[in-house]
């Protein structure tokens, strides 16, 4: 297992765990709605991982809900069932440097949302054919 993965499973989704947590507290009517349509489903999310451009982790997410129940290392295959536009296969582009840095923002414990908008011009959206 690479750092990277380490970094993903050891850090990453615990992290997230802890923000939906709070999202489910702070927001329950958001979390329910967003829960509930991708609840039933068999739905994958994929990350892919770059340092300085170039690939060093691939990473697929069995989902439970929003949750995720376990992530396959060094695979990349998204499937989103989603109830109008049918299947979907997005998965995000992130730096490494730009997930360590989220993991050591204490923004998302406080305000998520504005926190997350600090993020977004580093993830790029992709979708697998």
């Amino acid at each position: 297992m690479t750092d990277t993965d380490n970094l993903i499973k050891e850090k990453v989704l615990p992290f997230r765990e802890k923000i939906l947590g709070v999202v489910k507290e702070k927001h329950p009517h958001m979390y329910a709605v967003a829960n509930g349509i991708l609840s039933g489903r068999k739905n994958k999310a994929g990350l892919q991982v770059t340092q300085d451009g170039k690939v060093v982790g691939e990473y697929t997410f069995h989902l439970d809900g929003i949750h995720i129940e376990s992530v396959e290392c060094g695979k990349l295959d998204s499937e989103i069932h989603h109830p109008f536009l049918g299947v979907v296969k997005p998965y995000g582009v992130l730096e490494k440097s730009a997930i360590e840095k989220m993991l050591e923002d204490e923004g998302f414990s406080n305000e998520m949302f504005s926190a997350l908008v600090k993020y977004l011009p580093d993830v790029t959206i992709k979708f697998l054919r």
